[in-house]
């Protein structure tokens, strides 16, 4: 399917978490189109997945709900991360070009974490699905 936005012209085709051995998740994107965003951890634990929960924390704003998430991950034992400097979509991606590479995958649902892979995927979850997404510079 082609996707038409602000930030420019995408493909986006069916794909999976599954598919890929790391995840570098944006937590904020994510949470919020969970009726419950206490599943996003809870799931995540519950099936072992290898992933690094990225916290949005560059606005005061964000510190009240970063709290909970940081909570969260804590109790379910999971790895997270504050994204201090920028939104968290584009510092989950530059994790994953630094750590990762080949084979990781962002998860958001903000099409910005595009523009700073090279390497990673984007899946963005979209319609309770998850969709990998192609620009028109990297359609590989």
């Amino acid at each position: 399917m082609r996707v038409r936005t602000r930030k420019g012209v995408f493909e986006l085709k069916p794909d999976s978490p599954a598919n890929y051995r790391r995840l570098y998740v944006d937590v904020f994107s994510i949470a919020a189109a969970l009726s419950d965003p206490e599943e996003l951890f809870r799931s995540a634990a519950e099936a072992g997945l290898d992933a690094v929960f990225v916290v949005d924390a560059w606005s005061e704003t964000h510190m009240p709900l970063a709290r909970r998430y940081l909570e969260l991950c804590a109790s379910y034992g999971l790895n997270c991360r504050l994204s201090e400097q920028k939104p968290a979509e584009v510092y989950a991606a530059e994790l994953c070009e630094a750590e990762c590479g080949a084979g990781c995958a962002v998860v958001t649902r903000d099409y910005d974490a595009v523009a700073v892979v090279k390497r990673c995927a984007i899946l963005l979850f979209r319609g309770g699905r998850f969709w990998r997404v192609y620009s028109e510079r990297n359609l590989w």
